[in-house]
Formats: C-alpha cells, structure tokens, sequence
C-alpha cells in the first residue's frame, strides 16, 4: 500500500466502546496484508458486537483498497453441501482464474456446476486456496465469515484448511462465532479474540452516545439489565412505543438476556402488518441474504399476494432491517431467530411451501423447504430425499448426505425403511467424523427397528463409534468377527471396513482370537488385506518381501481402487516404515478422502517423521493433530497423536516430558486393554534410559518386550526396539545376548522385510561385532543405499565406530565418525547424545567449541529467544504463553527474524539455529558445533 494510505490506516480508530484490542488486531492484520494473511475469530454471545467489528473491517478494506468478499452462515442453509463456499467464491468461477485444470473441475464438481467424480478434501480445499490466492493478486483480500456456527459442514472444512495456510498470501480471515469450542469447527490457525462484556464505565458511555436522554436512574437501571452486553444497550431502550424515563424495564426478570432481546424483536415484529410480518418470514426462510428479498417476492406473488415498498420500510423504520440498493440484510441474526420462532407451524409450514414453489425442480433448497412444509409421511419427497443424498455424496459432501438421508427417514411411512435410512445416515456421518451426530443417529434407527440386512452396517458404525470415541475396541472384537464369512458379495467398503476394524482390534489389544477369526477368512481376501495381515500379525515370519509387495501392489492398482484399499495400504506402509516413500499415492487419497482418512494419513506421517529425524516436524504435526481431534471428539486419536511426541522425548532424553505423556496415556490405554500402546510406552521409556545413559534400565525395559534371542509374534513393530536391545546389552557387559539378539533376526530374514528392517538389523550387526569384525560391519551400514533415511540409528553407529575407532589410538579417523554422529544428533536435538558425540570428541583430541550466532544476523536478544525456542520445537502459542505475549506477537517476531537469518521456515530457522550452537536464545536447546581439533 502507498505509505499516506498506511499512515491513515494505521491512524484509524475503531467507533464501537470497548472493543478495541479486537479492533487493533484486525486493522493492523489488515495493514500488513500484503506481506502475508491471517485469520481471526471473534468469538461471544449474541449480541457482543462480533457483526459490528465485521462491518468495520469490511468498511475499512474497502476504503485501503482491499477487495472483500463476505459471506453469513445461516441455520436454513446449514445442511446444504457447499452452500456458504457456493456463495463465497460463484463470482470468482471463469474460465480466467488461473486454476488448473484438475483443481478447476474439483471446485466445480463439489459446488454441483461440473461433472465426475468429486475431488473432496484435500483437492477442493486446495482449489479454494488456489482461488483466493489467485484473486488477492491483484488487491488484498479480506475475507469475512459471519455466524461461522451456522456455515454448512463441507464449506466450514474448506475454511479450516485455508485459514491454516494464510501466512503466505495476502488474505485475512475475519468470522464471528458463537462457540468456538463445537466439534464441528477448527480453529487451527486462527487468532481467536474473545469479546468480552464491556465494563460498567463502557456500558455507561454506550447509553450516553446512543441514548442520551435516559434519567440517570434508567441509564443505571439499565447497565444493570444489559450485564455489559452492547446490543441490550442499543435496543433495550429503543423500543418504539416508549423511551425509558423510569427505572422499570417492560421486560420479565427472570428472562435470560438474549431471550429479553427476542422479546423485544418480537414485540416489534407484532407491531407490523401481518403482510410485512409474512415477508419478512420469508426472507428469514430463504437463507441467502443476497436473494433472500428476490425469492420472498416471488414467493408472495406466486401466491397471488402483491407487495409493496411500504412493505418493507416499516420494517425497517422499526429497526428490523436494513435496504441497500434493493438488498435487505436484517439488523441484526437474532431477529431472524425470532421471526421463526414466534410464526406458528401453520404459518412456517406454508412459508417453506412457498418457497419450494419458486425454486428449480433439482435445487437441493426446494427439497428441504419441502420436507419442513410436510406434516406426516411422503415416501415421494423421501425417495427424492435419499437421491439427493446421493448426489451428495459424489460432490464428497458426507456431513449433507447424512442430513438428506434423515430427513428422508423422518418422512419414510414405513418404520424399518426409517430405520434403514438412519443406520446409513449414521454409517456416512461416521466417516464424515460426525460422531455424536452418527451416535444420535444409530439411536434413532435402532428404536426403530433396525432389518436384519442392515444389522451388519448398525454393528459396523457403533463398533467404528466407540473406538473412534473413546478408543474402545470390544465392541468391535464382539460384534465383528461373526461377520466377516457373512460380507461376501456384500457392499465392499462395508466389508472392507469390517475386515479392517477387527484387523485393528486384533492388532492393539493383541488377543489371538482375533487373529484366527480373520485367518479362517484370508481365502476370502484379496492381495493387498492379505499383505496387511501378513505385516502386522507376524511379521517376522510372514512379512519377507514386505516392501516390495507393497510397491508392486501400488503399481498394479487401478486409480478407482485406490480410495477402496487406501486405509490398508497405509496401515501396510505403516507396519514397513514406507509411509514416506508412498507420498504421491497419500496425496491423491488425501484429495478424495472425508476428514477421518486425512486423519489415518496424519498420524501415519507423523510416525514417519520421526523415523525419518524430522523431530522438530513431527512434534508440531503431532500436538495440532491432537488438539484437531480433541476438538471432534475423536479420542483415540488423539491419544494417538499425542503417544508420537513421547519418542521424540525419548530420543532427545526429556524424561520428565516423556513421563507426563505417558501419564497421560497409561490409564486409559489400560482400561481399554490396548495392549499395544503400553508396549510402545515400554519402548519409548527404555530408549529414554538408553539415552540417558541407563543402560541396565534399558536392557531390562527392552527384554521385557522381546528376550534376547526371540522375534516374538504378533509384534508388528519388533523392529522399534530391536537395535535397543542390542545396544543395550552390549553397553552392559551383554555381548552374548546381543549376538544371540542379532542371529535371531538374521534367521528370520528380517533384512527381507523392509529397508528399514534391513538398515535395523545391519546397525545391531556392526554395533553387537567382535573387534575384528566392527571396522567392516560400520562400513557396510555406511555403505546402505538408503542410510540417511534413518538420521537417528545411523547416528548411533558412528558413534558406536568412532568410540572404537578412539579406544583403538585410530584418531583420525574416530574424528571422522564422531563428527557426523555430533553433526547428525544436533540436527535431532538429542542432547545428551550430543553431549556424549562431544565428550568422544575432546577424548580423541578434538576441541568442541560454541559458537555465536553470524553478526549479520542482528536480532534482538528477544528475538535470538524466540528462535532458540522455535529450535526447541514449541510453537507459537507454546512460545507466548513461556514469554507472556500473545501469539500474533511471535508471528510478529519471526516476521522480522526471517530475513535477517535469510531463512523462509520455521524449519529451516530451526536448523539454522541449531548449526551455530543456539547462543543467546535462552530456552532453547544447547548444540555446540565443532571447532578445530
């Protein structure tokens, strides 16, 4: 922007009492869009002021030349699929957006004007991103939300993913929200700002501003009623027949506030004409707000009833509305609310009729204001119903296929139909990650009497329910096994979703029962459910070739059968660590997949970017994906993403970390039998003594899993604790059983499996040889293909050699080993490896020296801080809440941090910090680099 406009941005105040910290987070975001977007959420009750910022920021953008685009949640539009994207972003849809051809179509199929398959997810997200950024271009961007709370499923998702990406182009998000808190929403990413009730003082100079012929004793009378609320201020006062001069409110004591404030609407609202009252019904009815007017004329016409202007300015001489070159916007949602509230069912009812009556026949809005007209059974409207619902679900819309279908099923005549089309109801709400609305349905259909045919799916959800919930399993090991010889021939994402939760019951409570039930099926099965059982029942016996099945599985597989095996095939690349050699096929999943999938994805990935060293990645991913899932009531996965940070506690030594993960975890893993998680528990608590240089505490931690010599069954990820075992026995004196370790893996062909049970077992290899065998056996695991893949294992054996190398007077080539390993432990923020990489260093002559950050850096000592603490792996609210600033100042911070160190990531900020030793940045982890010898 031109710096006289930035001048008078920046200048700029906000009218509104109380709010201007709100005020100044939006305008200063707003100033300093075109360096990068953020998105805020003005969270309160009713009432706050949340709409009154919104039209400010609006006002504000377009006068600093920013392009705003704007759209209102509404209740009536809230189960249409993509109906507040649809509205956002119609303008923008021409053929010169910029957008290719795959995003192009993905866009146009989920919003219902393109044909095929729909690209949900990932791919229409990302054409709504891409969109955005295209338009911000030419101008900034501001992008306002109202009654986010109301914003239909599928759109709501869509602004989840692209607030979460706004750092990099100039658009800010601004949306008001009642409860910010719902499963339904996620407010990863966004600033949220609390508009809290305003103070005594503040109320006493709304009424001074807004009514300033009130006595002092209604004035105080009425800072009592409103308890600081700015709309009770403004309205309660300027009801049209009388203006208070008495203390006494017209209202009932006992009246909640925002029920006080209904009354009041609907006092005014009886005042009207019964004509004026009828459109205004409609107009609440018909949801958009930009043809909501249009279609409440065309309604009352059809219906052989002419309207007049006078119509409307009585409403709106009441306060009610508001007209803008032939738009009508009302003053304010709760007047909407109390239109609809206060008309009789006969008069909603003839409404919806109404409206029904002027929209297209294949308008999905014609049918749901069908389906709330209609008193009693329709099998027509339900049939029509569930074919919409159908329709849905091919744009990828589930959480509006869920709503179509019971709709459909509260219309059926016949019960069991109903409760036919509520137990599909709930199955595609599951999916959806609509939990508690999936519970609520599976209710409804199992009152209703559930067919037999349809008793699979029932048992398939409330098993899926309770372990997505609550992470219990018994369920499914009760109710699903029985099913597995009678799903042939049967709908195959139902079979194949079965197969898979008893595969997973089987697999983290570990009871072989499970395992024989799906073992009497495997005929049954094809390639790739064949694979996954070999990998995660036994894989020590049955896993040879792992990997390359797996890839040539991939291979060989048609595009339309990827989306059908895409949970096994990751549960397969999971049990192989080959999740990160498979990212293309996760990709294209991810763009066809509903939320849940994305989750498997999530933690999968997570997992291996821990593998990989990519601690400081995993540790992020992993807490947002923690608190993504907490926030959708999705239990067991988080507990899952939250088990991942203990590794990386783990390995960095952070015991008390670690500990209070575990905490955390341990209760209910074991109510819940998850007989899995504790072993990893194990684990991660004896690679924590292993680093911390405990070595009987880890040798008796991992031969508790496995005794020296056996490759126990059904122990999908023996290979975590392998080189452990080995290590540790070998640091304690225990050669014997870390050869014996070794030959037990050699003998089950455990380099077979997969390259990184192959590179595991090479490491125990060289770490476990006699003297005359290690020089040799380092450089062979040096020599592996794919060595630096395993950053942490690969780090350990040059430190295993070079202390050898030491003992044995050969320094110079110890110095070698014992650097890479201190270089690559750095790069880990493993610091007591560290240290010990050093301590072999200064044993073999070699100086280890600290060094300061570059001169040309020149950040501040807040600023050194600050990254030494993104370094460290906490994020930015993490970060605040240790140095007592809000987050939008870190992001501030490293704003300016970002050119001076010449870095474009957090990421690469953190490596940057970490290669000059982390001085000066208190907080943050302490990795010397090395200095001369």
């Amino acid at each position: 922007m031109p710096g006289s406009v930035e001048r008078t941005l920046a200048s700029a105040e906000t009218k509104l009492v109380g709010r201007d910290a709100a005020w100044t987070a939006l305008r200063d975001a707003m100033v300093a869009a075109p360096g990068g977007g953020q998105a805020f959420w003005l969270c309160g009750e009713a009432g706050m002021g949340k709409t009154a910022l919104l039209e400010e920021a609006a006002a504000f953008a377009e006068a600093s030349g920013m392009r705003v685009m704007r759209v209102t949640g509404t209740e009536q539009e809230s189960d249409l699929a993509f109906a507040a994207l649809h509205r956002l972003v119609s303008a923008h849809l021409n053929d010169d957006n910029g957008l290719t051809s795959p995003s192009w179509r993905s866009l146009r199929t989920a919003l219902g004007t393109g044909q095929g398959a729909a690209g949900s997810g990932l791919a229409t997200s990302s054409a709504t991103l891409a969109l955005l950024s295209k338009a911000a271009e030419e101008q900034p961007v501001l992008l306002v939300v109202d009654d986010l709370q109301w914003v239909d499923a599928s759109s709501a998702e869509i602004l989840a993913f692209v607030q979460r990406r706004l750092g990099t182009i100039p658009v800010v998000l601004a949306a008001a929200v009642r409860a910010p808190g719902s499963p339904a929403l996620d407010s990863t990413g966004a600033h949220l700002l609390d508009l809290p009730p305003l103070t005594e003082d503040e109320a006493v100079e709304v009424l001074n501003r807004r009514h300033p012929e009130l006595t002092a004793q209604a004035r105080d009378h009425l800072v009592g009623e409103a308890a600081g609320n700015p709309l009770a201020l403004v309205e309660l006062p300027a009801h049209p027949d009388r203006l208070y001069s008495t203390e006494q409110l017209p209202l009932p004591e006992d009246l909640p506030l925002t029920s006080r404030l209904e009354k009041l609407y609907g006092t005014r609202l009886q005042a009207l004409s019964q004509p004026t009252r009828d459109l205004l019904l409609l107009c609440a009815l018909a949801g958009q707000e930009e043809r909501s007017i249009t279609l409440a004329v065309e309604a009352t016409a059809a219906a052989g009833t002419s309207t007049s202007a006078a119509v409307l300015e009585s409403a709106e001489s009441a306060g009610l509305i508001r007209l803008h070159h032939g738009r009508m916007s009302f003053s304010h949602p709760l007047v909407r609310t109390c239109l609809i509230r206060t008309a009789t069912a006969a008069e909603r009812r003839r409404a919806h009729r109404a409206l029904a009556a002027v929209l297209p026949p294949d308008d999905e809005r014609r049918l749901t204001h069908l389906a709330a007209a209609t008193v009693g059974a329709d099998d027509e409207l339900a049939r029509r119903l569930e074919q919409f619902a159908e329709r849905a679900l091919r744009r990828g819309a589930h959480p509006e296929a869920a709503a179509f279908l019971t709709h459909a099923a509260r219309l059926s005549s016949d019960r069991t139909t109903g409760a036919k089309r509520l137990t599909t109801a709930a199955y595609i709400a599951s999916t959806a990650g609509q939990l508690a609305v999936a519970a609520r349905l599976l209710t409804e259909a199992e009152a209703a009497g559930v067919p037999a045919e349809d008793r699979t799916r029932w048992n398939f959800t409330h098993a899926y329910l309770r372990f997505q919930r609550e992470g219990d399993l018994s369920p499914a090991a009760e109710l699903l096994p029985a099913e597995l010889g009678a799903l042939h021939g049967a709908d195959p994402v139902l079979r194949d979703g079965v197969r898979f939760l008893v595969h997973l019951a089987a697999t983290c409570l570990n009871e072989q029962p499970l395992w024989e039930a799906l073992r009497e099926q495997l005929h049954r099965f094809g390639p790739v459910a064949r694979l996954c059982f070999d990998v995660w029942s036994d894989p020590a016996r049955r896993g040879h070739g792992g990997a390359k099945r797996l890839h040539a599985l991939v291979a060989a597989l048609p595009p339309e059968q990827e989306m059908l095996h895409a949970r096994e095939l990751l549960w397969i690349a999971a049990a192989l660590d080959c999740v990160g050699d498979l990212t293309q096929l996760w990709h294209r999943v991810a763009q066809q997949s509903p939320h849940l999938t994305q989750t498997y994805i999530g933690i999968a990935t997570c997992m291996d970017d821990w593998l990989r060293g990519r601690w400081d990645h995993c540790l992020a991913t992993a807490r947002e994906g923690e608190r993504t899932a907490r926030e959708r009531g999705c239990g067991f996965h988080a507990y899952v993403f939250h088990q991942t940070l203990g590794y990386v506690h783990a390995g960095r030594g952070e015991r008390d970390a670690l500990e209070a993960v575990i905490a955390s975890i341990e209760p209910w893993a074991r109510k819940h039998r998850q007989s899995h998680l504790l072993r990893r528990m194990t684990s991660m608590r004896a690679g924590c003594a292993l680093t911390l240089g405990e070595d009987e505490t880890a040798f008796a931690l991992t031969t508790s899993l496995t005794r020296p010599g056996t490759l126990p069954a059904m122990e999908p990820h023996f290979q975590y604790v392998f080189l452990d075992l080995v290590e540790s026995a070998v640091r304690t004196g225990r050669r014997a059983e870390a050869l014996a370790h070794v030959a037990a893996g050699r003998h089950a062909r455990m380099g077979e499996i997969a390259p990184h049970h192959a590179f595991v077992l090479a490491a125990a290899t060289a770490m476990a040889a006699d003297d005359a065998e290690v020089d040799a056996a380092s450089h062979a695991v040096y020599a592996m293909p794919d060595a630096g893949t395993w950053p942490f294992e690969l780090a350990r054996v040059h430190l295993h050699h070079g202390a050898w190398l030491r003992r044995g007077h050969r320094l110079e080539e110890a110095r070698r080993q014992l650097r890479a390993a201190h270089a690559y432990f750095s790069d880990l923020g493993a610091g007591p490896w560290v240290r010990r990489a050093a301590e072999e260093l200064r044993a073999g002559g070699s100086a280890v020296a600290r060094v300061n950050p570059p001169e040309e850096w020149r950040l501040t000592p807040q600023e050194l801080r600050i990254a030494g603490l993104v370094a460290s792996g906490l994020t930015n609210g993490q970060i605040a809440e240790r140095l007592h600033v809000s987050p939008r100042t870190i992001g501030t911070h490293l704003y300016k941090i970002f050119p001076k160190v010449n870095v474009s990531s957090r990421s690469a900020l953190a490596h940057a910090v970490r290669s000059v030793g982390g001085q000066g940045a208190p907080g943050g982890p302490s990795r010397p680099l090395l200095g001369g010898e």
